[in-house]
């Protein structure tokens, strides 16, 4: 937490400098504007994902983000009752804010492992899933005050969806992966990597499994191609569907 974060939270717990309520009421207008800011920050990378057509959109990482931050406004604000009842406030079952907020950190990866989807030679949804577990950091943030790095944080954040897109966009480019479905009695693994290397493209990867093509048994081969020029991509598939004719062939450099 910085300097200007806790002045803010001072300025709030004492009632703006007045303390005519002894806190109450500044503290229940922190609690909104943390349960706002939570919002407002993730809303922002949410939109980001959303204008991209991605499944987890503005609506779901501003829930995230704002559960994230009741949670830890609940674990600083939600046992002061029990102060009163003179509880001992040092057991750390009932006074740590941190056992709350660790238990949002490990949940919330199931809920990003509901956005990954594996789809032939794409696997889908990990930049999502990435920014789901953000925005339950960002709402931690806002729900213990720190509202300084919150919005650095998120700034940084959107600052590496966008950037970040065309660069990882052209490394995709040279390093695509490709799938082929034949049939299962065809060995294919050494006509492709002999074709590889007469296009100076190196194969790795490698990835091979029996499945079920049409109501037949069928070999699906999965590669990692490293350093191909558009150029030669292109020709290697097209000796790859001359030579080996396979069932599907299809080439992927697709982003999450």
């Amino acid at each position: 937490m910085t300097s200007l974060d806790q002045i803010i939270i001072e300025w709030f717990n004492t009632d703006f400098h007045t303390n005519f309520s002894g806190g109450i009421v500044g503290n229940l207008l922190l609690m909104i504007i943390s349960l706002l800011m939570a919002g407002l920050l993730s809303g922002v990378i949410g939109f980001e994902r959303e204008y991209h057509g991605h499944s987890a959109g503005l609506r779901t990482h501003i829930l995230v983000s704002i559960g994230s931050a009741l949670v830890m406004i609940v674990s600083v604000y939600g046992f002061s009752y029990w102060d009163s009842l003179h509880v001992d406030v040092t057991d750390p079952i009932t006074r740590d804010p941190a056992r709350l907020a660790a238990q949002v950190v490990t949940g919330i990866g199931f809920l990003g492992a509901g956005t990954i989807v594996q789809t032939g030679t794409d696997v889908k949804g990990l930049t999502t899933a990435t920014t789901i577990w953000m925005a339950m950091a960002i709402g931690l943030a806002c729900g213990a005050g720190s509202f300084v790095v919150a919005a650095i944080a998120t700034v940084v954040a959107l600052f590496s969806l966008i950037s970040m897109r065309k660069v990882e966009k052209i490394a995709a480019k040279r390093n695509p992966v490709i799938m082929i479905v034949c049939q299962s009695d065809k060995p294919i693994l050494k006509d492709v990597i002999l074709i590889a290397n007469r296009y100076n493209i190196s194969v790795r990867g490698t990835e091979s499994e029996l499945v079920s093509y049409q109501e037949n048994s069928a070999l699906r081969l999965t590669f990692h191609c490293n350093f191909a020029s558009q150029s030669s991509l292109t020709a290697f598939v097209d000796e790859l569907r001359f030579t080996i004719r396979p069932l599907e062939l299809k080439v992927s450099t697709a982003d999450n």
